[in-house]
């Protein structure tokens, strides 16, 4: 009997024993590998979109200065040495709507004309030691190739001006620098060249900062480091990637791991009780899988829509707004991108409260959605702002007809849990490529469109056309125009 047990031991349990180590050993190893893949691919999937996050934040610092420094009225109060009208309306300004912590004007030499510090007036000797910084940025300013840039751009023959743009240190803080000199966006009052002020705009690079960022793109614990740990997870941030101003440093999300640990007892128990549970492990891995991709999905959801509406936001935007030109042949108009801004959301959420707000924004949404072709595309930007883009367009008509029935569906009165609310919307229309030739210029177009629309009484449309343009691109624009009403009568 003793013989034959341990024949049976040998000949039958062992195998089995060995199978069934084997099998769970070979799931383990698989597990652990598929977890270190699924966390290595979520940490990259973080990674590119905190290096879209550093590229969209220098997007926005050009597009900022370039809406405040080219400005009429500030090369009037430069020249006028109107410090105070340059303080309430360029550093004010910058930090009210853009959330730029400090702005300086300066002057060809680096002499600090007027400085702000979180949108107040400071005096410019407070400033003076950190505005050595900047000095660098000013020099690049004062080269030949600025100044050919400058004379270009009051010529009306270049669309933009020149700028220098730098990750530095501001006050011993790391920081984004800006500068740009202040033209006139008319002409007709431009400043000799070399003779122009320069204004410069900061962005600290602080826990303020970072948690938007984190906010915006869902990622946990993020915080801009100057000295992180060896073992910290970290995006270098400045123009050398050896020596960067600060690090983007985030605790990266780790879907894998939580996987192989949820695993570990079914792992134990497999090899307690053989092949049966090997069986319903492989079943369990499988629908562990499946949710886990579900959550990925889910995640990769979420960093590209808006958590309020449902709608797109600035992410996907920039992704179908590059596809289309990407797709998009020259000639007649191919696209368009409608700007919008609600006309007296303030005065719902000031009266009614910010839950009324957010219901009054989906509302909104979904009547905006109701109106759209399926292969257009509806954004919310944040606020009360909204953005669509409008492939596959043959004429101008088009996306004026749509502008008009979004402000007749919204001036409609739209209840709410806290009564009817009555507002309207103001929208800004950019078509390209017969007017905008980049992704910058059509944003740029539909913005100037938007502010326009506003100016001129609000709950209307603004389509950017040739007769805001410069005379020799307004007569090659309109002979593009008549060419595609011809085709459209044809």
């Amino acid at each position: 009997m003793r013989k034959s047990g341990s024949h049976f031991t040998v000949r039958f349990l062992l195998p089995i024993a060995a199978v069934a180590g084997i099998t769970v050993a070979a799931l383990a190893g698989f597990l652990a590998w598929s977890a270190q893949r699924i966390d290595a691919e979520a940490m990259s999937r973080d990674r590119l979109l905190l290096e879209r996050a550093i590229e969209e934040l220098q997007t926005q610092m050009f597009l900022a200065q370039e809406e405040l420094a080219t400005w009429d009225e500030a090369v009037e109060a430069v020249i006028a040495n109107d410090r105070e009208w340059l303080a309430d309306n360029l550093g004010a300004a910058a930090y009210d709507t853009f959330g730029h912590s400090r702005s300086l004007v300066m002057d060809r030499k680096g002499n600090v004309l007027v400085a702000l510090r979180d949108g107040g007036q400071v005096r410019s000797k407070a400033i003076a030691d950190a505005a050595a910084d900047i000095l660098p940025l000013v020099e690049q300013l004062n080269s030949v190739d600025a100044d050919a840039r400058i004379s270009a751009y009051n010529a009306g023959v270049a669309d933009e001006p020149p700028q220098a743009m730098a990750f530095s240190l501001f006050e011993n803080q790391p920081a984004l620098v800006a500068a740009m000199p202040i033209l006139s966006y008319s002409g007709n009052n431009a400043p000799e060249v070399g003779t122009e002020a320069i204004y410069v705009s900061v962005l600290l690079l602080d826990a303020e900062l970072a948690a938007d960022l984190g906010d915006q793109y869902r990622i946990d614990h993020l915080a801009f480091d100057s000295d992180p740990s060896p073992e910290a997870t970290a995006l270098p941030v400045g123009s050398s990637s050896e020596h960067p101003i600060a690090w983007l440093v985030w605790q990266p999300d780790r879907p894998g791991s939580r996987l192989l640990q949820a695993a570990m007892p079914a792992l134990f128990s497999a090899l307690l009780i053989g092949l049966i549970i090997v069986g319903l492990l492989l079943n369990s891995l499988l629908r562990a899988l499946t949710a886990l991709q579900s959550e990925r999905e889910e995640a990769s959801h979420m960093a590209l829509h808006d958590p309020l509406t449902g709608l797109g936001n600035r992410s996907l935007f920039r992704t179908r707004l590059n596809d289309s030109f990407r797709a998009m042949p020259a000639g007649e108009p191919r696209l368009a991108v409608l700007a919008l801004d609600l006309d007296r959301f303030k005065q719902v959420n000031d009266t009614m409260g910010h839950q009324a707000g957010d219901e009054l924004l989906t509302a909104v949404a979904d009547r905006l959605g109701a109106l759209m072709r399926p292969e257009d595309t509806l954004i919310r930007f944040g606020g009360d702002e909204f953005a669509i883009i409008m492939p596959g367009i043959t004429t101008h008509a088009e996306p004026q007809k749509l502008a008009q029935a979004i402000i007749d569906t919204l001036s409609r009165p739209i209840g709410l849990a806290a009564g009817q609310a009555s507002i309207g919307v103001s929208i800004g229309i950019a078509t390209a490529p017969d007017f905008a030739r980049s992704e910058t210029e059509i944003l740029r177009f539909a913005d100037d469109a938007l502010y326009r629309a506003k100016n001129g009484g609000r709950n209307r449309y603004c389509l950017y056309r040739f007769d805001i343009m410069p005379e020799p691109a307004r007569r090659e624009a309109e002979l593009r125009e008549a060419l595609a009403t011809s085709r459209a009568k044809a």
